[in-house]
C-alpha cells in the first residue's frame, strides 16, 4: 500500500508542472483507486480510497455541488479527490475549506494529462508491489539518468520519494526486512531500505540500489574533486599573499575573496616545514604526492575548530590559515594550540618517521596582518630548527621568541640588512641613535599607541609623535606597509636584545 504523496511524486514525474496538491494532507495510505463519472458514485469508494472525477464533473468544482462531492468524500473517509482543471479554475472555497477540515487532500491535474493513462498509473501504485516497483524503478532512472542532481543527499531524498520508501547510507542493519548493497569505495557503509515483500519486487528493486549506489559513487567523486580544486586555488592564492609585497597583495585579494578566503578577517598564520620528506618517501614524485596529501589531512584536523581555515603548500613548506571574525580570547588561543598539536599529531600518524618543524604567527587583523603573521611563523619555524624541537608547534608570542630573535640577529644576511635600515642614523652620537631606536621601538611594542608609549617614556606625546615620524622619515619606512614596519620592530627588538646580551 502506497503513500498519497509517493503516488503524486510519481504523477508529478511523469507529467512535470501538470499535478498540484491543493489542500489536503499527503501523508494517508491509498488502499484503491475509483474513476467516479457521476457524484453519487463517491459513496461507493472504500475508506482510503484516491477517487478521480471524470473530465465531465470539472463543471461542478465552482459551485455548491463540489462541496456536496467534498462532504461525501469526508463521509466514506477517501484519502483524496482528483479533478481534472487548468490552472486559472476557480474552485468553489467552501468546499476546499471542508477538504482540509475533514482531511481530504483535492489534487489538481492539467487538461493535457491523459487521465486514463494516470489512472493506471495510480493504480498500479496503490495495488500491485510489483508493477509499483517497475514503475519506481523506470523513474529513478529517468531522474539519474538525467544528472540534475547534485549531491548524495538530494539523490537519497529524490530517489526515496519516487520508491515511495526511505533509502539511507550508513552501517548494515541486522534486519532480514531490508535490502542492502555496499554504497561504493567513497562511503563507509551500505545503501539500504525496506524489502517490498515480494521476491520479484525485491529483485528488482535490488538492481536499482546498485543503480543508486554507482551515482552515489559517481556524486561523491565529483564533489571530492572539487573540492580540491577549490582548495588547490584557495592555497595557490594563500601561498601567493603570504610571498607578496604589498602592492601584489591588493591585487591577489580579491582573487582570495571569490575563493573563500575572509582577507578582511583575524588571521593567525601555522608553517610546517617537513625536513625528512624525501627520506621517508623514496622519490620526488612520492613526496609531492604525500605533502598533498599531507596539506589535506591538516585542513581536515584542524577544521573542527570554530572559524575559517584554509592550506597551501610548496614544495618547501605548508601553510595553515585561520581566521575568525574577532581578535581571539585566551580560551580561543589556548585552543588553538591544542588543535595545531592534534594536527601535527594526525601528519606524523600518516608518516611515520616524518620530522616537521612547525611555528605559529599571533592573530593579526587583515590581508597585511596576514602577511604579518606569516612572518612570524617563520621566525616561529627558524627557532624551532635552532633547537631542535621537531613536531611541536613554537609559538612567535612564547618566551622562546627572545632566543629566536638573538639567533635571526646573529645571521650575517640579517645584521647586513639591519645595518643598512638605521644607516641613516649611523652618524648620530650613541645617545640620539638609541634613543630613536628606543622610541621607536616601544611605540611599536604598544601596537602604535603615542599616547602609551609618552607613559612609558615619561615624554610628552607631541614628542612621541614627532620622534616617530621623524625616524620613519629618516629611515624610508612605509608605516602603512605591515611587512617593513615589521621589520623595524623585529630589527628594534633584535638590536636592543643583542645589546643586552653583549
Amino acid at each position: 500500500m502506497s503513500t498519497l504523496e509517493s503516488v503524486v511524486d510519481l504523477l508529478a514525474h511523469r507529467h512535470p508542472g501538470a499535478v498540484e496538491v491543493l489542500v489536503g494532507p499527503t501523508d494517508r495510505r491509498v488502499a484503491d483507486v475509483r474513476l467516479v463519472e457521476q457524484v453519487d458514485q463517491v459513496d461507493d469508494a472504500p475508506p482510503g480510497a484516491l477517487v478521480v472525477l471524470e473530465r465531465g464533473l470539472a463543471a461542478l468544482t465552482g459551485d455548491y455541488r463540489f462541496d456536496v462531492v467534498v462532504r461525501r468524500a469526508a463521509a466514506r473517509e477517501v484519502a483524496a479527490l482528483v479533478v481534472v482543471l487548468p490552472e486559472d479554475a476557480r474552485l468553489s472555497l467552501t468546499a476546499l475549506a471542508l477538504a482540509r477540515r475533514a482531511g481530504v487532500a483535492v489534487i489538481r491535474l492539467a487538461p493535457e494529462v491523459d487521465l486514463t493513462a494516470a489512472v493506471g498509473t495510480m493504480v498500479r501504485q496503490a495495488t500491485d508491489r510489483l508493477s509499483v516497483t517497475v514503475d519506481r524503478a523506470r523513474a529513478v532512472c529517468e531522474t539519474i539518468d538525467g544528472r540534475a542532481l547534485d549531491s548524495v543527499d538530494v539523490l537519497l531524498d529524490r530517489v526515496g520519494m519516487l520508491l515511495g520508501r526511505t533509502v539511507r547510507i550508513g552501517p548494515r542493519p541486522e534486519d532480514d526486512q531490508v535490502l542492502a548493497v555496499p554504497a561504493g569505495p567513497d562511503h563507509d557503509g551500505w545503501l539500504w531500505t525496506e524489502r517490498p515483500g515480494d521476491p520479484d519486487a525485491d529483485a528488482l528493486l535490488e538492481m536499482v540500489l546498485w543503480r543508486i549506489a554507482a551515482e552515489t559513487t559517481r556524486l561523491t567523486a565529483e564533489r571530492v574533486r572539487a573540492e580540491q580544486v577549490s582548495r588547490r586555488s584557495a592555497g595557490e592564492v594563500l601561498v601567493q599573499l603570504v610571498e607578496a609585497d604589498r602592492g601584489a597583495r591588493a591585487t591577489i585579494a580579491p582573487s582570495a575573496r571569490r575563493l573563500g578566503i575572509p582577507v578582511d578577517g583575524w588571521h593567525v598564520v601555522t608553517r610546517i616545514e617537513p625536513d625528512n620528506l624525501l627520506e621517508v618517501t623514496g622519490d620526488d614524485v612520492a613526496a609531492y604526492e604525500i605533502r598533498d596529501e599531507l596539506a589535506s589531512l591538516a585542513l581536515q584536523a584542524a577544521a573542527s575548530m570554530p572559524g575559517t581555515w584554509h592550506v597551501g603548500h610548496d614544495p618547501a613548506v605548508v601553510l595553515l590559515l585561520w581566521t575568525g571574525d574577532n581578535p581571539p580570547r585566551q580560551e580561543t588561543h589556548a585552543r588553538l594550540h591544542r588543535q595545531l598539536d592534534f594536527v601535527l599529531k594526525a601528519l606524523v600518524g600518516r608518516v611515520p618517521g616524518l620530522r616537521m618543524f612547525c611555528g605559529t604567527g599571533t592573530a593579526r587583523p587583515g590581508i597585511a596582518g596576514l602577511a604579518s603573521s606569516a612572518t612570524e611563523a617563520r621566525l616561529a619555524v627558524s627557532s624551532a630548527r635552532f633547537r631542535r624541537r621537531s613536531n611541536v608547534a613554537v609559538h612567535f608570542d612564547s618566551v622562546g621568541m627572545r632566543a629566536t630573535l638573538l639567533e635571526w640577529y646573529g645571521s650575517p644576511t640579517v645584521q647586513q640588512s639591519i645595518d643598512r635600515l638605521f644607516a641613516p642614523i649611523a652618524d648620530l652620537t650613541p645617545a640620539k641613535r638609541q634613543a630613536m631606536i628606543d622610541t621607536v621601538c616601544t611605540y611599536l611594542d604598544l601596537q602604535g599607541s603615542a599616547a602609551r608609549t609618552a607613559e612609558v617614556l615619561h615624554l610628552h606625546r607631541n614628542a612621541v609623535r614627532y620622534r616617530v615620524q621623524r625616524a620613519f622619515e629618516v629611515l624610508g619606512i612605509d608605516e602603512d606597509d605591515a611587512d617593513q614596519r615589521l621589520f623595524l620592530h623585529l630589527a628594534c627588538r633584535a638590536q636592543r636584545l643583542g645589546d643586552i646580551s653583549a
